[in-house]
């Protein structure tokens, strides 16, 4: 428990204007005129991010990291990034973030290191934290927003009891949120930001923070609109007017319109087509190279390139789910399409595909965070590119695992599978449709109708294959 004495990793934010919407990580707030940060900040990946209003104003934040990123740098053994060393290696002094207000630019921006102005100024907020600390003005990080339950004035319980009770409940769900949030960004790495969003800013203590806004796009998803200057960024990665263009994003390019080896013909362009695990491996090993950081040895190691994958995936659904990011959705979409029509790896890989169906499952849990709905934001019709891409990954799963067999695809399918199943009403199984039957209409008169929205899949009806006489057809 931290202290006004002995305070833990804390985030200042002077000159927030009142009623400014304020996200950090799964909750949202306005702030107030007393609010002037975040305290007690655990170890671990945060989002802090801001917005004029709650809805329609552009979003701007930074991802940075509580605690030794240098670990967490050789835990997922990516790519070498030089972070610069911060001040507490050589200052025993609390973690303070200091993102200053700019009201030119409607954004937070971190006090730049070197300057002499910034450098006096975080001295003299450090300096006085214990009173800001004193004066109530710093938030309390919660995972969760909890609210007290309602008084019931017929009730005989003891007030203390129900109190004592409350605060077990809080702390159970604090702890559950926490946990939630460490699984959505377990997989993000210094190297994986730096590689979509570019380099990060350094704050006067050089902590490194990534910037993104709602407006920042990639290249395949923006729209270029002749005559217009593209978007321009200030100097710290936000809307500005300095005249330096915005950093696209930089995802992993994900091509599903080819999908096989380059001089693949006939029935395997037609196999990897159907199945894209072969482009799905192909991705994985082209970001699997390892450079070890003492030796300088190059290796090739494959869970690194699985993990930028599943990193990309938690990237880009945080940013839709904060920062309604049209470009993330866009690419979080495509990374579905790719690994859940991916057979083959049911089986080579089968520790990647459980956790990525864990991950699927637990993103699918925070939908209801995105403001009008995750699904209807691209007008998916309330989840039907989804729904079809788990039919098709069932039929997989059924086809390549026997129903008695222990695979943990097949464990981890079942239990998504409960849980669409329960809050969207999703049959995934092919047998639980009925295709053909007969229907009776208003006037009593019955007919036989047909449901062939599987034809395509199942190679039947109008997709049924055709065999053409070349000889005929010759000009």
């Amino acid at each position: 428990m931290s202290s006004i004495l002995d305070p833990a990793p804390t985030m200042l934010l002077p000159g927030l204007p009142p009623k400014t919407l304020v996200g950090i990580d799964l909750i949202t707030f306005t702030s107030t005129p007393k609010f002037h940060g975040i305290r007690d900040l655990p170890d671990g990946w945060h989002f802090l991010y801001t917005g004029t209003t709650e809805s329609l104003s552009l979003r701007s934040g930074a991802w940075f990291y509580v605690g030794d990123i240098d670990a967490l740098h050789r835990e997922h053994k990516d790519t070498a990034l030089v972070l610069r060393k911060t001040n507490e290696d050589q200052n025993s002094g609390p973690v303070v973030y200091i993102w200053n207000w700019n009201s030119d630019i409607e954004s937070l921006i971190s006090l730049k290191p070197g300057d002499a102005a910034d450098t006096r100024m975080a001295m003299y907020y450090k300096a006085n934290l214990a009173g800001i600390w004193q004066s109530g003005g710093l938030f309390r990080y919660r995972s969760r927003i909890t609210r007290p339950p309602a008084k019931n004035p017929e009730s005989n319980e003891d007030s203390e009891q129900v109190e004592q009770a409350q605060i077990q409940d809080d702390e159970e769900t604090e702890e559950t949120g926490r946990e939630d949030w460490r699984l959505l960004t377990n997989r993000l790495s210094p190297p994986l930001l730096s590689r979509i969003v570019g380099d990060p800013n350094y704050d006067v203590d050089t902590h490194p923070r990534w910037m993104v806004t709602s407006a920042s796009t990639a290249e395949c998803d923006a729209d270029r609109i002749p005559g217009l200057d593209p978007q321009t960024v200030g100097g710290d990665g936000v809307p500005g007017t300095t005249g330096e263009q915005e950093r696209a994003f930089r995802f992993i390019e994900i091509d599903l319109k080819y999908t096989w080896r380059e001089g693949a013909v006939g029935r395997e362009r037609t196999t990897a087509a159907l199945d894209r695990s072969w482009a799905l491996g192909d991705l994985i090993h082209s970001f699997s190279r390892y450079t070890h950081p003492i030796s300088g040895e190059v290796s090739f190691d494959e869970t690194v390139g699985e993990r930028q994958l599943l990193g990309e995936m938690q990237f880009t659904f945080l940013m839709v789910l904060t920062m309604m990011n049209y470009s993330c959705l866009q690419q979080w979409k495509r990374i579905l399409e790719l690994v859940l029509t991916s057979s083959v790896a049911i089986i080579e890989r089968e520790a990647f595909m459980t956790e990525f169906l864990a991950l699927l499952l637990r993103q699918l849990k925070r939908c209801d965070d995105v403001e009008g709905g995750l699904f209807d934001m691209d007008g998916d019709d309330g989840g039907a590119f989804l729904r079809d891409l788990l039919k098709k990954l069932r039929r997989s799963v059924d086809e390549r695992v026997g129903v008695d067999d222990k695979s943990l695809v097949r464990n981890e399918l079942a239990s998504l599978e409960k849980w669409v199943k329960e809050e969207y009403d999703w049959e995934l199984a092919h047998e639980s449709f009925v295709r053909r039957g007969m229907v009776r209409l208003e006037d009593g008169e019955e007919v036989e109708i047909d449901m062939n929205d599987d034809d395509e899949d199942e190679e039947t009806g109008e997709y049924a294959p055709m065999v053409v006489d070349s000889e005929q057809n010759k000009f």
